[in-house]
C-alpha cells in the first residue's frame, strides 16, 4: 500500500497509540493490500502490545508476508522481560524458520546467558545448518551449563556431522551432559557415534542407557540389531522399554525375525504392564504368534485404554477366539475394572463365530461356567455391563438365559429392556409372551410401545397361520 506522507503519519499514529480495535483493523488491512518497508519496524514493536488480539494479528501478518526484514525486528524481543513475549517472538523466529538464521547470528546476546541459549535453541528448532559453525563457536566459549547443553542439542537437532569430535569430548566433562550428547550423537547418526554409543553402554548409569538404547534404534545398523538381543538377557526395569522399542525399530528397517523365547516373552509382558501407550502398541507389533496364555491374558487388561491398542489386541484375539472362552470366567471372577471392554469383545467373537461358522472347541462344562459367570453380572452397576451379559447370555444358550429372565426384566434402564425384548421376541416359548405382555405395561412409554408392537406382530402371524 503506496501511502502520502499525510496518510503514513497516521498509519504510525495508529500503530503507536491507537486503541486495540483500530491496531488490529490495521494490521489486518496492511495485511491484505501490502506496506511499505518503513512500517516493518513499527509493526514488529507492536510484538510486545498488552493486547492479545493485537499480537495474533501481527503473528498472522508477519507469517503471511515473510519479509525477510522482519526477523531483525523481532530478534531483539528474544531479552525481553516478558516471558510471554518472548515466547511469542521465538515462535515466529521458528515458523520464518531459515529467514531468521542470519538474524539470530547477528543478534548482540551480550552475554547473557538466558539470551544466548534462547538464541540456541530456536536455532535448533529450526534445523537450518547454515547456523552450526555459529553453533560450535558458542559451544566451544560457554561456561554455562544451560548453554552448554543448548548447544549440544541443537547441533543434533542440525545434524551437524562436524560435532562429532567435539561431542565426544564433552561427553566425559559433566555427567548433566551426557544424556543430551547421547540422544544429538543418534540425530547426527554416523558410524563412528554409533561405535561411541555401544562402546560405552556397559559403563554407564540407567539415565545416559535410557538414552542410548533410545538412539540404538535410530542409527543401528543390523550388528546392533544382534548386540540389542543379545541384551535381553541382561536388561531390566525401565531400560526394557527403550530396548524393545529400538529393536522394534530395527527389526522393521531390516526385515527381521524376533526369537520368541521366555526371556523375550518377559520383557514383551512387562513392557505391555508398564509401558506408554506407543511402548505397548510397539510390543503388540513384535509379537507374531499371539497364541501364549500369559500375553494374552496380559492384553485383555489394557482393553479400554486406547483406541488404537484396543483395534491390535481385538485383531490379535479374533485370530484365537478359543483363548477368550477360555479367559472369560477368570476375568468375570477377578472382577476386572475394565469389564464391560471385554464382555463387549467376548459378545463380538461369538457374534463372529456365529456368523462364520467359526467352530470353538468348548466344552458344555466350559459353556455352564461361563454361563454362571455372566449371568452374575445381571446386577452389575454398569448399565453397559448388564447389556452385555443379557446378549452373551441369549448368544450362548437361550434356555439357560431364560432361566434368570426375571432378573433381566427388572432392569432399570429402559434401554436394556426394550434390548431384551428384541432378543426374545423370536423365540417360541411361553415365558417369552409373559415377559413381553409384563413390558406393555411398563412405566416407560418407549418399552411400552416396542412390547405391544411385538404383541400386535404375533397376534397378527397366528392370525395369518391360522388362515
Amino acid at each position: 500500500m503506496k501511502e502520502n506522507s499525510s496518510v503514513k503519519d497516521l498509519t504510525l499514529e495508529t500503530l503507536h497509540s491507537g486503541s486495540a480495535d483500530q491496531k488490529i483493523e490495521l494490521i489486518n488491512n496492511l495485511n491484505q493490500e501490502g506496506f511499505d518497508e518503513d512500517l516493518i519496524s513499527p509493526l514488529a514493536n507492536l510484538i510486545s502490545d498488552e493486547d492479545k488480539g493485537v499480537r495474533n494479528a501481527l503473528t498472522m501478518l508477519i507469517l503471511a508476508n515473510r519479509h525477510p526484514k522482519f526477523p531483525h525486528f523481532i530478534v531483539p524481543f528474544v531479552g525481553f522481560h516478558d516471558i510471554s513475549v518472548r515466547n511469542l517472538a521465538g515462535e515466529i523466529l521458528i515458523n520464518l524458520g531459515s529467514l531468521s538464521v542470519e538474524a539470530l547470528t547477528e543478534y548482540n546476546h551480550e552475554n547473557n546467558d538466558d539470551n544466548m541459549k534462547f538464541v540456541v535453541d530456536v536455532l535448533g528448532m529450526i534445523g537450518d545448518p547454515s547456523a552450526a559453525i555459529y553453533t560450535m563457536n558458542i559451544l566451544s566459549t560457554a561456561d554455562n551449563d544451560n548453554v552448554i547443553l543448548a548447544c549440544i542439542e541443537a547441533l543434533g537437532n542440525l545434524k551437524y556431522d562436524g560435532a562429532v569430535d567435539i561431542l565426544m569430548l564433552f561427553y566425559d566433562r559433566n555427567e548433566l551432559y551426557k544424556p543430551t550428547i547421547v540422544e544429538a550423537l543418534g540425530k547426527i547418526g554416523s558410524k563412528s557415534c554409533l561405535n561411541f554409543l555401544i562402546d560405552k553402554f556397559d559403563s554407564e548409569d540407567e539415565v545416559t542407557k535410557y538414552s542410548i538404547l533410545e538412539s540404538l534404534g535410530n542409527i543401528g545398523d543390523m550388528e546392533t540389531y544382534f548386540y540389542l538381543l543379545e541384551l535381553v538377557n541382561n536388561v531390566n526395569g525401565p531400560l526394557v522399554l527403550p530396548l524393545i522399542t529400538s529393536i522394534s525399530m530395527l527389526k522393521e528397517k531390516y526385515g527381521l525375525d524376533i526369537p520368541f523365547d521366555n526371556r523375550m516373552k518377559g520383557l514383551l509382558i512387562y513392557t505391555l504392564a508398564e509401558g506408554t501407550h506407543d511402548h505397548k502398541k510397539i510390543a503388540f507389533n513384535l509379537i507374531e504368534d499371539f497364541n501364549d496364555k500369559d500375553i494374552l491374558s496380559s492384553s485383555l487388561k489394557l482393553l479400554g485404554e486406547d483406541f488404537e491398542l484396543d483395534e491390535l489386541i481385538k485383531s490379535k484375539i479374533f485370530r484365537n477366539p478359543e483363548f477368550i472362552f477360555d479367559e472369560i470366567t477368570r476375568v468375570i471372577n477377578h472382577n476386572q475394572p475394565n469389564m464391560r471392554q471385554v464382555l463387549n469383545l467376548f459378545l463380538q467373537i461369538i457374534n463372529y463365530s456365529n456368523e462364520y461358522q467359526i467352530e470353538i472347541n468348548s466344552s458344555a462344562f466350559e459353556i455352564r461356567n461361563i454361563v454362571h459367570s455372566v449371568s452374575g453380572l445381571l446386577n452389575h452397576s454398569d448399565e453397559e455391563v448388564r447389556r452385555a451379559s443379557m446378549e452373551i447370555l441369549f448368544n450362548l444358550d437361550v434356555n439357560s438365559a431364560l432361566l434368570f429372565a426375571d432378573t433381566m426384566v427388572d432392569d432399570e434402564n429402559s434401554w436394556n429392556r426394550i434390548r431384551l425384548i428384541e432378543l426374545v421376541e423370536n423365540i417360541n416359548d411361553p415365558l417369552v409372551e409373559n415377559i413381553i405382555r409384563k413390558f406393555a405395561n411398563d412405566e416407560d412409554e418407549m418399552v411400552r410401545d416396542r412390547a405391544s408392537f411385538v404383541l400386535n406382530s404375533k397376534i397378527n402371524q397366528l392370525s395369518t397361520n391360522t388362515n
